[in-house]
């Protein structure tokens, strides 16, 4: 039986699933912005690159479970009642910003963990440096004594050097971290507008769901083009000894600010982008 358009349930289970699986992404994304600085302070960029693709596996594989979860959302708003289907999307919009804001607390929990995490990873770069291969890395964390040690890597997230840190923008760059807020938001919305087209426009759905590119190509290009050369810049120079190492912290302080800025960003811009798409798709339809 069919939903009326008063009993629409917004918070369900897929919802739910999904929020949580986003909300680590955004967690563990959030965390990969400590490679530089960890690998400045190590003097060992490479290997730390090399081993956080360790960690962002499990991240990555968590989105393989969540995005048919998010298209199915889409095809349930395809019923023959308008009222009802206007209802469906109506509530759809709700769940995708429930999905975002699931987004900005991961960012907001990555943020807290960062001083821990980097930590950790100066300590597992330096066991890499020891044993020499992921497997016996992996093998060195299997071990129930080396989880019992974690606590002496807790650190605060609120210190003065925190604020020294926040106090020191003038340090950096200024525009290559508005464009970082701007990134994180079309990667936020990237497929999330697509399926709220798709639901839109149910005669192009499968056009749209296909068209995340669109999007996310924006935060591709401002990434690869305007965000990344001046990170790789200030941290090659923290490296070298031609920067004091306390400006890349200052940048990852920044650029975890950024992002969590860029969710919310998100929220206002997911509309606009689901028409973006819906124009697009409707271009594609007519072309060819």
């Amino acid at each position: 039986m069919a939903p009326g358009p008063d009993t629409v349930v917004i918070v369900d289970r897929a919802v739910i699933v999904v929020a949580v699986l986003i909300g680590l992404m955004a967690m563990i994304d959030t965390l990969a912005l400590t490679i530089r600085t960890s690998g400045a302070i190590t003097k060992r960029l490479a290997t730390s690159l090399a081993l956080f693709n360790l960690v962002i596996v499990f991240a990555r594989l968590s989105n393989l479970i969540q995005a048919p979860i998010v298209g199915n959302m889409a095809d349930k708003t395809v019923v023959a009642d308008p009222v009802i289907q206007d209802a469906l999307i109506h509530g759809l919009l709700w769940k995708i910003h429930i999905i975002i804001l699931a987004t900005t607390i991961g960012t907001a929990l990555g943020a807290l963990l960062t001083p821990t995490f980097m930590r950790i990873f100066v300590r597992l770069i330096e066991v890499f440096d020891k044993v020499k291969t992921l497997p016996r890395v992996m093998l060195y964390l299997l071990n129930p004594r080396r989880w019992l040690r974690l606590p002496r890597y807790l650190s605060h997230p609120f210190t003065p050097r925190t604020r020294d840190y926040l106090n020191g923008l003038r340090r950096i760059p200024l525009d290559f971290i508005a464009f970082q807020v701007l990134v994180t938001a079309f990667y936020t919305v990237g497929v999330l507008s697509t399926i709220y087209a798709a639901a839109l426009e149910p005669s192009l759905r499968a056009t749209s769901v296909t068209l995340s590119g669109i999007v996310n190509g924006i935060a591709t290009l401002l990434l690869f083009i305007l965000v990344d050369p001046p990170a790789a810049m200030i941290t090659d120079q923290c490296i070298n000894g031609t920067r004091p190492v306390e400006d890349i912290k200052v940048m990852n302080t920044y650029l975890v600010v950024a992002r969590f800025l860029g969710t919310i960003l998100a929220q206002f811009i997911v509309v606009i982008m689901a028409y973006w798409v819906m124009l697009a798709a409707g271009w594609v339809n007519q072309v060819f």
